[in-house]
């Protein structure tokens, strides 16, 4: 891939504090643009299972990842156990700081039940480690089990914001500065469907407890091989 697939990531909006707040949410505005131009159709027109999907963002985010930084993994097709999360965007230099964190989860076991659980628990490893860009990667419109005997319900792209929000406004240890980026790919049943994606961002500006509200970021149809 040549250096025009390469995402940016300014100087100044690779650490934390109360600047830069615009750009910050430009940069992560051209990410969103960047990771969804070439991404696999929705899940269950490739095959039946997540390896797919799981792929092709891994790939993604090899990809595009900045010249000065290094992409964790490496290669699309590793087997090798994550470092810290399922995706890294660590710099060369400058002691290697992570730049970008990302988790994708999709919510479904290997029995084909879907769990908020899985996902949540997945951010949570995302609000602990600290880098001035995070991405949860998730998918929507699935049916959950046992609706009525839990507060589950279904697993609509309303019912993933409102425990997402529950979850950062919990969270007692913001920084300034840090951009959460949220990507959704709802699944489809309609054959040859191209797909869409759906995202929606939120910056922190002060330290420690925020109360959050979302910005939406677009939605489109996503890139057809």
């Amino acid at each position: 891939m040549g250096n025009d697939c390469f995402s940016k990531i300014p100087k100044e909006c690779r650490g934390f504090g109360e600047t830069c707040f615009d750009e910050r949410l430009r940069v992560a505005k051209s990410f969103i643009e960047k990771f969804v131009e070439r991404i696999a159709p929705p899940k269950g027109q490739l095959d039946n299972s997540n390896e797919a999907w799981t792929q092709s963002v891994r790939g993604r985010f090899i990809d595009i990842c900045p010249s000065d930084c290094e992409p964790r993994p490496k290669n699309r097709c590793s087997s090798k156990g994550e470092f810290l999360l399922d995706y890294i965007w660590e710099e060369k230099d400058n002691g290697k700081r992570i730049l970008l964190a990302s988790e994708s989860e999709w919510g479904e076991d290997r029995y084909g039940n879907v769990h908020w659980d899985m996902v949540e628990d997945d951010f949570e490893k995302l609000l602990v480690l600290k880098a001035p860009f995070k991405v949860l990667i998730f998918s929507s419109n699935f049916k959950m089990n046992d609706p009525e005997g839990s507060e589950k319900g279904d697993f609509s792209i309303g019912f993933a914001k409102d425990k997402l929000k529950v979850s950062l406004n919990n969270y007692e240890h913001h920084l300034p500065g840090e951009v959460y980026i949220f990507i959704d790919f709802p699944q489809t049943k309609e054959e040859d469907s191209p797909g869409i994606y759906r995202s929606f961002l939120w910056l922190s500006k002060n330290y420690g407890k925020a109360e959050v509200g979302f910005e939406e970021a677009g939605n489109n149809l996503l890139f057809r091989p």
